[in-house]
C-alpha cells in the first residue's frame, strides 16, 4: 500500500489524553439537570460525537429537554477540567514527528471546537506541528460519524481522500473516516476506544508503531 500524503489525526484520545477529564466534566454538568450518569455510560453513549449532538441524545433516550446554552457549559467545563492534568498521549510526539520529517502533511480532524483542539494541543505542545491545520466539525453541517469534517480537511489541504490516513480511536470517528473513503488506522490502547470489532481497519496500540504502519522507514523518520 502506499504511503500517504495527508496523515489527519484526531485530538481526544489519539493526540492527547483528554477522554477521562472531559468525561467527567459531562458528568457534572448533566447532573445538574438531574441525569446522574456514571463514566461507563457516558463512554457508551457520548464517546466520539460533538457537543452539540449530545441535547439530541439525551431527548431521544431520557427525555430531557436540555438548554440551548448547553454546548457553551459542556466547553467551559471541559476547558477548565484539562487546565490541570492533561497529558499528550504516550509516544504520539516522536509518532508525529517522524510523519512530518518523512515529508507527510499532517493536520487535526476532530468534533471538539476550535478553541477545545487549539488549547489542548498547546497544553500538550503538540500545537507547532499542527498550528493553522486544525479542522472542527463545528466549521461543517454535520459532526463525526458524518464524514464532512475529514472531507473539509482533504480539500482545504489540497489532497483527495485516497491521499489521505485517518488515526482515530472511536467508532464514530472511524464510521465517519471510512464514509469519506479515507484509509483508517484505529488506536485501540485508550481504555476508552470503542472501535466495533465488525469494523474493518487496521488496529494498533503502540504509537511507536505508527510511522511504519504509515510505510515510514527508519531512514526517513
Amino acid at each position: 500500500m502506499n504511503p500517504p500524503r495527508l496523515v489527519i489525526f484526531d485530538c481526544d484520545g489519539v493526540l492527547v489524553d483528554s477522554e477521562p477529564l472531559t468525561s467527567r466534566a459531562m458528568r457534572d454538568v448533566l447532573a445538574h439537570y438531574g441525569l446522574n450518569l456514571d463514566l461507563d455510560e457516558i463512554q457508551a453513549r457520548f464517546h466520539g460525537v460533538s457537543n452539540d449532538q449530545v441535547h439530541d441524545t439525551v431527548l431521544a433516550h431520557w427525555g430531557v429537554l436540555l438548554p440551548d446554552d448547553l454546548v457553551d457549559r459542556f466547553e467551559e467545563a471541559e476547558r477548565v477540567a484539562v487546565e490541570d492534568g492533561l497529558r499528550a498521549v504516550p509516544g504520539v510526539a516522536d509518532a508525529v514527528r517522524a510523519v512530518v520529517g518523512s515529508g507527510m502533511a499532517v493536520c487535526v480532524g476532530s468534533n471538539a471546537s476550535p478553541r477545545a483542539i487549539e488549547q489542548r494541543l498547546k497544553l500538550t505542545g503538540l500545537h507547532p506541528w499542527f498550528e493553522g491545520r486544525l479542522f472542527s466539525a463545528a466549521l461543517v453541517a454535520r459532526g463525526k460519524p458524518h464524514p464532512d469534517v475529514f472531507l473539509h480537511a482533504a480539500e482545504t489541504m489540497g489532497f483527495s481522500p485516497s491521499d489521505c490516513v485517518v488515526i482515530e480511536d472511536s467508532d464514530a470517528g472511524v464510521q465517519a473516516a471510512l464514509a469519506a473513503g479515507m484509509r483508517v488506522l484505529a488506536y485501540a490502547a485508550s481504555p476508552t476506544s470503542d472501535v466495533a470489532h465488525a469494523r474493518r481497519v487496521e488496529r494498533f496500540a503502540d504509537m511507536a508503531s505508527l510511522p511504519a504502519l504509515l510505510g515510514i522507514d527508519g531512514a526517513q523518520a
